[in-house]
């Protein structure tokens, strides 16, 4: 885990200290006070609203109880995400998290590719009921225990998450850290289909602001007023002033308006989970 201080950001402009934030994307690990400590950081910038998934033991993670207690605790602040485990799970698993009060779905570390038919029916029930996906998209890294799980990263291509798209026009697919190292691919899958959403957590600890003013200039203005649209923010497990700070570096570079800055803090992520 990635630790969290206790320093707050000084001399803020004043429109960025009462920004309303949602953290679409966030994760948090069997540590003490982790949450805690989480919810207190997120509230000194504005954060009120917190996509939550917890994914298992091989994160050194709760699994979906982990969010139902984060519910029971924190109330309406929290937006509930509840893991499906592809290949393993059925599509019933999608109804009982519907009925315990999960708003949306996380998927990652799958049994087969996001693309394999097998997981149609998930895919079509989701959007039936309105839950939008969180799907990791990207490498991922050495994790806590992987003894017997059968991990591959090129089942989480950005590529992959055509077959849902295309086949679930209503399904809406929040893809995780600009696909990373698959970036080209990621950004043509966003400037292909306006039901993909995006946040740039992880990745924007990576890669320097340079990196992001090529690849979001390279397809022209157009594609970037819409794909800019469906950029969230999203802490998942770093510092979330740390990451609303490299944020705001990102779009100072691109020129965003007051109106994007919104989009990007609160609207996009409002939109994705209408």
């Amino acid at each position: 885990m990635q630790e969290i201080t206790t320093a707050t950001c000084q001399h803020e402009p004043a429109g960025r200290q009462s920004m309303m934030i949602i953290d679409i994307h966030r994760h948090y690990h069997r540590v003490e006070g982790e949450l805690e400590q989480y919810m207190e950081r997120a509230r000194s910038i504005g954060i009120e609203k917190v996509g939550m998934s917890t994914c298992g033991p091989l994160f050194n993670q709760l699994d979906n109880e982990g969010v139902i207690r984060a519910k029971e605790r924190y109330g309406d602040a929290i937006i509930g995400f509840g893991y499906v485990k592809f290949g393993i799970d059925e599509v019933e698993k999608v109804d009982h998290l519907h009925t315990l009060g999960f708003e949306a779905l996380k998927m990652i570390v799958p049994k087969v590719s996001y693309d394999d038919r097998s997981l149609l029916p998930i895919y079509q029930r989701a959007e039936a009921l309105g839950m939008p996906c969180n799907i990791h998209c990207g490498i991922l890294g050495r994790l806590h225990n992987e003894a017997g799980h059968d991990i591959c990263s090129s089942r989480m291509r950005p590529v992959c998450l055509d077959m849902a798209l295309r086949s679930c026009p209503g399904l809406k697919v929040l893809m995780p850290h600009l696909g990373q190292p698959w970036y080209d691919e990621a950004w043509m899958m966003l400037a292909t289909y306006d039901t993909l959403y995006w946040d740039l957590s992880s990745v924007c600890l990576k890669r320097p602001t340079e990196f992001f003013v090529e690849l979001f200039t390279s397809w022209g203005e157009e594609v970037w007023e819409r794909v800019s649209r469906r950029l969230c923010y999203a802490s998942d497990t770093s510092d979330p002033v740390m990451m609303r700070d490299r944020y705001d570096e990102i779009l100072d570079a691109m020129g965003a308006d007051d109106e994007l800055r919104e989009s990007v803090y609160h609207g996009a992520a409002e939109r994705l989970m209408s």
